[in-house]
């Protein structure tokens, strides 16, 4: 890939960031004689029409909110865009295997990786890379973006994090209300009819549903191993039977243990490209939330949709579903 010159969006409040780093990444380029510009992607807007003009690359160094942030302001433009991991979980690195040395993985994105149009998901108005999750596991994200809003101190150990997210779950499961989701497929086949794939029908209810575009969920488990944002449809899982913090340890664990055992089963899983999701009591819409690639996003009811070829990524040849 031709690159001559390229902008860096960093998140300074990603977890492995550095200005230190942010300088290896400056020198990796101005050796190579690529001309650089900086983005904080915190304290500036990224302006669609000039990025996709004026540069030949995007590489954002954060984690997956700010991903996140960048795809929903670049969508629909062809300029390739690099994930350099510097989150906490880094799910696109993941599904992609970006070496965890920076080094590496500044060598890898801009020797190896291809630019290759990939779906996305969208929910509501928001756009995701990864997935969508509703219910108890957007009122964790929810609950966690307040906790560090009000804690000034920045964590710089991933694993403290992860583990303090892992504790969060636990404590907030408890007494968290695990209200009946219901979800209405809205595919349609060729014929205009309703289509299905592991569906009975087009309508289930469930206390958790995590809509995925990848492999990973929640760090290195391949909850959907054969996904892919490449795919036509959506993986689903659905968690129909919650009501306290055992079945919900019980319904990770099935999920990252079993899911050989479940792919089958339309209790469990089941595939879709459109969908609605809302409380199967319209008064209860208000207190039941949706997240974004670990992003808070807003409350019932949600539509969501897979977006063809919505965004230009590099990506690994070598490991990357379908390529």
């Amino acid at each position: 890939m031709n690159i001559k010159k390229i902008l860096i969006i960093y998140n300074p409040k990603s977890g492995r960031f550095s200005k230190k780093k942010l300088t290896f990444i400056l020198d990796f380029f101005r050796k190579r004689n690529i001309l650089v510009e900086t983005l904080d992607a915190i304290e500036n807007c990224i302006v669609k029409d000039r990025v996709a003009v004026s540069f030949d690359a995007v590489l954002i160094a954060g984690g997956d909110g700010s991903l996140n942030h960048v795809i929903n302001n670049l969508v629909f433009t062809d300029i390739p865009i690099g994930h350099l991991p510097m989150g906490t979980v880094n799910l696109f690195a993941l599904e992609n295997k970006t070496p965890y040395s920076l080094k590496k993985a500044l060598e890898e994105i801009f020797l190896k990786y291809k630019p290759v149009k990939i779906h996305l998901g969208k929910a509501n108005d928001r756009y995701f890379f990864a997935m969508t999750g509703i219910g108890f596991d957007a009122y964790i994200v929810k609950n966690m973006e307040e906790k560090i809003r009000k804690n000034k101190k920045r964590l710089y150990n991933n694993l403290i994090k992860y583990l303090s997210y892992i504790k969060n779950i636990i404590k907030l499961s408890k007494n968290y209300n695990f209200r009946k989701l219901h979800l209405e497929i809205n595919d349609k086949n060729e014929y205009g009819g309703i289509s299905y794939g592991n569906e009975i029908n087009g309508e289930y209810s469930a206390k958790e549903i995590i809509v995925s575009n990848i492999r990973h969920y929640g760090g290195p488990f391949k909850v959907f191993p054969k996904n892919s944002p490449l795919n036509e449809k959506f993986d689903i899982r659905l968690v129909k039977n919650a009501e306290g913090r055992i079945d919900v340890i019980f319904s990770i664990l099935k999920s990252l243990t079993l899911y050989k055992k479940y792919e089958q089963n339309p209790d469990f899983y089941i595939k879709a490209e459109k969908m609605t999701i809302s409380s199967s009591e319209p008064s209860e819409n208000n207190n039941i939330y949706y997240q974004c690639d670990g992003e808070f996003a807003g409350h019932l009811p949600v539509k969501i949709e897979k977006i063809k070829n919505a965004i230009t990524m590099l990506v690994n040849p070598k490991y990357f579903p379908l390529l």
